[in-house]
């Protein structure tokens, strides 16, 4: 049991070390210290909190739905349209992508079953590494 903890220790130090990782990081710093984009995102989170207790509260005619879709597929945009939150959702986009990939192999190696389109032979595969 301690060689698994030791691998485990082994790969969160990886995990650590990696480009994915230190760009997400990097990226997450900037975000918070960015007050556009807190404010933005703080906006969003209000536009999305509001329409939800609406469509929550009780029956939402059709068009009304359309103009609360509406509304939030415009404030989605603005927020993702500031280049300090679209870098970071990349950056966590590329570190979830390893996340998976690892998931992946450690399914693939306790199942014997390939999952995420891994296909367990790493021949020509750059993805894990």
């Amino acid at each position: 049991m301690s060689e698994i903890l030791t691998k485990a220790r082994e790969l969160g130090q990886a995990i650590v070390d990696s480009d994915e990782y230190k760009t997400l990081k990097k990226a997450e710093e900037a975000q918070e210290k960015d007050e556009e984009a807190m404010a933005l995102l703080v906006e969003y989170n209000n536009v999305r909190k509001a329409l939800a207790e609406e469509i929550n509260s009780g029956e939402v005619s059709d068009e009304r739905m359309a103009e609360i879709r509406t509304k939030l597929e415009e404030s989605y945009e603005k927020v993702m349209s500031h280049p300090t939150i679209s870098g970071y959702y990349e950056a966590q986009k590329k570190f979830e992508a390893i996340v998976g990939q690892m998931n992946s192999i450690l399914t693939y190696f306790m199942t014997g079953e390939i999952s995420g389109g891994c296909s367990g032979n790493c021949s020509g595969c750059s993805s894990c590494g």
